[in-house]
């Protein structure tokens, strides 16, 4: 029997998968991520370290996180990551100088009246602004303000040595707080971190190459950028990402630093920027081809990039603050040092981050640092508001911005509680599959799709929280409204869920119960057991308690241990309507927060109700005081009364009539007899 041939297959048709385009700040559009190489190389400008890190730096530091966890954990991209920290700077020696300064003077300082005098003498132009301020706490600000101003001219005066060095002002607010409140915002650490003073020989090698290829010059011991003949090249661009910026004096002031100022007349043009500056005295100073000098802000990150990832980086990010003239600078000396257009592929930057609609700032007093933003709520749901806004749109930290993190976390805290719950009950089920699985399992699927096509979308979290949202509604009313559930489904979408939300960097319910911590907290709870079995056998030993007062003892017992013993352990229970307790283990800290916010508002709420109470019974004590008859009509509609309080003339003067007089006499009467009444029940 001849063999029969292999049955014919084809491939399905099949559906084109979203692939990654990210938001591009160099072409100011969307566009397809392609990396160069097997691993994505990415440089992130990392902070200045001169004073404490606050939410601006949340803003960037969280997004960016997010974004590279998308694309290392989710889209499978090998990242080398690489963050800077500028310890050379004007800032960081402006800082160094005004705390020696002001630790000097306070030294001299008698009276809060020397103070006024001194400030005011130095700095006469402020006086106008500070003699008409009365608020004492924006007197403080702008007397502080005006201490670091005249602290740093004294400096430059003076030429002041033998100052706090740099080096100690960049240490304590680098590695003493900076990595910390990147730890506690649960950031993940950089795979290499550079510091600008560990790099000044390659960047003095850096400064030499680019003068080499004809892009800079030599003047007054400092080096400058040559922008126009750099842009003048047909083979170059100057201020790639922001070209209407171009010769923003003001932005270019900003970027040299303030220390800067005076050297003008040592550029060819206003446009210009320094590559390496001059030291003056009392300045950190390192040796160059140029004399004693120190590296400009812009090639620090130019040379450090380059030293780690090479001519080409795939991803290089930032604030949207630092478009212009920071990383316009950067990709000039890069690409002249190169002598290419390609030093970065993809510019990632993040947006604005605004305090209750306003722009953040000590002068407006919503400056908030990140421990303090700690305080008040948790990394998670400080995440989460990111993970709920566009990474590069402007974000509005306020309370409603906080309260829908909250809501959010909240959500799929208790889904994960209640899935957990249900299995503790009925364990894992998967035999029932009806229509109404099939439809859940569609939700599921859907969500899981419009989740891998938001995240191709420019790794737009905000919208895959929506669908998210949505899956876990649907799948709360099966779990409610359904007698007898597939629970398997169920536990595939908080599994699904929670992976998703540890991508993201959020911590979902209590992960301290692992390893150690999780052994430490079953001896917490068997020490709670053990507190609630000594006191049922006093209980059970107490002669004097009748039934009624027993009863009373054990629920409040039982009340004690639900609200009292377990919470700190991040135990909650919750009573069931058929009986069984619903355990969730939960982060304790959240716990207890959530249980004082509830005893706040309950207090707010009682506060309340004795208020209007006290209203109520003032307003009824106001109806049921009776007048007294001799007072009742010395109002503005008369000017004149007779002995017994009778109006004589109305309030033009006008004699009243005996027929009015007669009405009011009878009025009187009635008054008298219902004051003697009111006196008569007052008096009993």
């Amino acid at each position: 029997m001849p063999k029969r041939p292999d049955p014919k297959w084809s491939p399905p048709a099949g559906v084109e998968s979203p692939r990654l385009h990210l938001y591009n700040s160099l072409t100011r559009q969307k566009e397809l991520f392609v990396p160069q190489g097997k691993v994505v190389t990415w440089y992130s400008c990392g902070p200045t370290v001169y004073d404490d890190s606050h939410m601006g730096h949340a803003r960037s530091y969280v997004s960016f996180d997010i974004l590279r966890r998308v694309i290392q954990d989710y889209f499978g991209y090998p990242v080398n990551y690489v963050m800077n920290v500028t310890d050379i700077d004007d800032k960081i020696i402006k800082r160094a100088r005004t705390r020696y300064l002001v630790k000097e003077y306070e030294k001299t300082l008698t009276s809060m009246e020397q103070l006024y005098e001194d400030v005011a003498a130095a700095m006469e132009h402020h006086n106008a602004v500070i003699a008409t301020t009365t608020d004492p706490d924006k007197r403080k600000m702008l007397m502080d303000e005006v201490l670091k101003v005249k602290a740093v001219v004294d400096s430059l005066r003076d030429c002041v040595k033998n100052n706090k060095s740099p080096e100690e002002v960049s240490e304590k607010f680098s590695s003493q707080k900076f990595n910390k409140d990147m730890e506690a915002l649960n950031v993940l650490p950089a795979d290499m971190v550079t510091r600008v003073s560990e790099y000044v020989p390659q960047i003095v090698d850096y400064v030499k190459k680019i003068i080499d290829n004809g892009y800079a010059y030599e003047s007054g011991g400092s080096v400058y950028f040559d922008v126009g003949k750099f842009d003048s090249d047909p083979n170059h661009y100057y201020a790639k990402l922001v070209p209407e910026a171009y010769g923003n004096q003001e932005a270019l002031e900003e970027g040299e630093g303030a220390l800067s100022t005076g050297n003008a007349q040592e550029k060819r043009s206003p446009n210009d920027f320094a590559l390496w500056k001059a030291s003056k005295p009392g300045e950190p100073a390192w040796p160059s081809p140029w004399g004693q000098g120190r590296p400009g802000w812009h090639i620090e990150c130019s040379a450090m990039a380059s030293a780690i990832l090479g001519e080409s980086m795939d991803i290089h990010s930032g604030g949207v603050d630092l478009k212009f003239p920071h990383h316009d600078n950067e990709l000039a000396q890069s690409e002249a040092y190169y002598n290419n257009d390609y030093w970065v592929r993809y510019f990632l930057h993040t947006g604005h981050l605004h305090i209750d609609g306003c722009k953040m700032s000590k002068s407006l007093k919503n400056f908030i640092t990140i421990k303090k933003a700690l305080e008040e709520t948790s990394a998670s749901h400080l995440r989460i508001a990111f993970l709920l806004h566009s990474w590069k749109d402007t974000l509005d930290y306020s309370s409603n911005t906080m309260e829908g993190a909250r809501q959010f976390h909240k959500m799929i805290s208790e889904f994960n509680l209640n899935v957990q719950d249900l299995l503790r009950r009925t364990g894992c089920t998967s035999e029932v599959w009806t229509l109404t699985e099939v439809r859940l399992q569609e939700v599921y699927d859907n969500a899981r799709t419009g989740v891998h096509k938001a995240l191709c979308d420019n790794i737009d979290t905000r919208t895959a929280l929506d669908h998210i949202r949505d899956m876990i509604t649907e799948a709360n009313k099966y779990m409610n409204n359904t007698a007898k559930v597939n629970s398997q489904l169920l536990v595939n979408i908080n599994s699904y869920v929670s992976k998703m939300m540890t991508m993201f960097g959020v911590i979902v319910g209590d992960q301290s119960a692992s390893g150690n911590q999780g052994s430490d907290k079953l001896i917490e709870v068997a020490e709670v057991l053990g507190k609630v079995r000594e006191q049922l056998r006093q209980y059970s030993r107490d002669q004097s308690l009748d039934v009624a007062s027993l009863q009373r003892q054990l629920l409040g017992l039982c009340d004690s241990i639900r609200d009292e013993l377990l919470p700190p352990l991040g135990v909650r229970l919750e009573d069931r309507d058929d009986g069984a307790t619903c355990i969730k283990l939960v982060n304790a800290a959240e716990l207890m927060q959530e249980i004082k916010a509830k005893k706040e508002q309950e207090i707010a709420r009682k506060q309340e109700k004795e208020k209007k109470k006290a209203e109520q019974a003032a307003k009824q004590a106001s109806k049921e005081a009776v007048k007294d008859p001799i007072d009742m009509f010395q109002t503005p509609e008369y000017t004149q009364w007779d002995a017994n309080g009778i109006p004589t003339h109305d309030k033009d003067g006008n004699e009243i009539t005996k027929s009015q007089t007669k009405k009011l006499t009878k009025q009187m009467e009635a008054q008298k007899k219902k004051y003697e009444k009111w006196l008569a029940q007052q008096q009993s």
